[in-house]
């Protein structure tokens, strides 16, 4: 298996580190509406897994944030 990033996970990682607060799951598929839902759960899986993002739940949603946004 390849540690190479998709375009994909480059797209959904590049919009959380040019966000200042971390956004949910439905605003990152808000934002990137070349993506579907499902794609950007799985990226947001994979980059959660290798470490790449932060993936914290709030109540009933999730929020994702790069590393650096608290």
């Amino acid at each position: 298996m390849s540690n190479q990033q998709s375009p994909r996970e480059d797209l959904v990682l590049h919009l959380l580190e040019s966000s200042s607060t971390p956004l949910t799951l439905e605003e990152v598929t808000e934002r990137l509406p070349q993506l579907s839902w499902n794609q950007v759960f799985l990226a947001i899986d994979v980059l959660s897994r290798r470490g790449g993002i932060t993936l914290k739940k709030r109540g009933y949603e999730y929020e994702v944030s790069a590393p650096h946004v608290v």
